[in-house]
């Protein structure tokens, strides 16, 4: 009797390593894909009846695809849920809205023996029982679908509105985003410092000299050069991210954006911080419709090099700072927020040659 994968992205290519590992003899859906064992067609009620056992990838919307319910009763694993089963070390989950890759990040530097896993790092199913701590980011999507949440350790960070398209309000993402409290101890501290402490039951100034690296992304400075200076801080896949960033610039500043903004159904966004707006991409007429500043300056459907060049020869005898949080995903714009920032470095980096 067959298993099936279902999706194959990152978590859906580590449950078939996990899955050949163990003999386990499955099929794969991605709606996304055609290839060898992978079939593109949903399977109905009874094509996933006759699984003996569907491994079910985080980012899949069921009440989206099977939404007469066709889905109910359809027995599943995640990731998540295999790794509780068989890993053996101390599990710190930390989710939150923001800042929860920083501070898995920053803990991880802190923490001897420790490995980062879930939504940052490498999957889950390829390192179990590798290492004595498992820092694990949790998002909403896998904090949604994990049948029990067996954490040593729970931290929340913060809630604000996101993922709001998928989840269908702010309520039930807050609702799941809680489901860390079910871990056997839970925390809101943010300070990594704080929470190596808690967690090893050492003193915190054991660790207080140790100099934390930043996650490349997050308020990035790619270079300062003459009066500019440009952040990448492609990272800010949310309004609440995109507000901190312009917390942190200081003086003159032109902001970037573009990214979907349907993810958070928000109604509009009003800022005064930067003195002009550049909104690109294919989504950028969505993300002007809700934003309301002096002076923003649409590039629908261009690419980012045509945006860094225009904001270039405007500003470049002034002293000013060209930050780029696009405050959205990247939907049809980029793979994801990696590429784009990348996209971005590269770009500033070509000026000057």
């Amino acid at each position: 009797m067959k298993s099936l994968i279902f999706g194959y992205g990152v978590t859906g290519q580590s449950f078939e390593r996990y899955l050949k590992k163990k003999n386990i003899v499955f099929e794969i859906y991605d709606a996304n894909l055609i290839g060898p064992n992978i079939n593109n067609i949903l399977p109905d009620q009874k094509k996933l009846e006759s699984y003996e056992m569907i491994y079910m990838s985080p980012g899949i919307n069921l009440q989206e695809i099977y939404s007469k319910g066709e889905f109910d009763g359809i027995p599943y694993l995640t990731d998540i849920d295999i790794f509780f089963q068989e890993d053996h070390s101390y599990k710190i989950g930390i989710t939150g809205t923001n800042g929860k890759s920083t501070c898995c990040y920053h803990l991880y530097q802190l923490l001897e023996n420790s490995q980062l896993v879930g939504n940052i790092g490498t999957p889950v199913l390829d390192n179990i029982n590798s290492c004595s701590y498992s820092i694990i980011e949790l998002s909403s999507f896998q904090l949604e679908k994990a049948k029990e949440l067996h954490l040593d350790f729970g931290v929340l960070l913060n809630i604000s509105p996101d993922h709001v398209d998928y989840h269908g309000s702010f309520s039930e993402y807050a609702k799941v985003k809680n489901r860390i409290k079910e871990s056997k101890i839970v925390t809101e501290e943010s300070d990594p410092r704080k929470l190596w402490s808690m967690i090893t039951g050492r003193d915190q100034r054991e660790v207080m000299n140790i100099a934390l690296l930043d996650l490349p992304h997050r308020y990035q400075k790619v270079l300062k050069h003459d009066q500019l200076t440009f952040i990448n801080d492609s990272k800010a896949t949310n309004l609440t991210a995109l507000k901190y960033a312009l917390n942190q610039t200081s003086g003159p500043c032109v902001l970037i954006l573009c990214g979907d903004p349907d993810k958070e159904q928000y109604d509009f966004y009003e800022t005064s911080d930067p003195f002009k707006i550049y909104i690109f991409g294919k989504h950028a007429e969505d993300i002007s419709k809700k934003l309301f500043h002096s002076e923003k300056i649409l590039f629908h459907n261009q690419d980012l090099s045509i945006v860094i060049k225009s904001i270039f020869n405007e500003v470049y005898d002034r002293h000013t700072t060209i930050l780029f949080s696009p405050g959205h995903p990247s939907g049809q714009d980029y793979k994801n927020f990696e590429e784009r920032g990348e996209h971005f470095i590269k770009l500033v980096m070509n000026l000057y040659d």
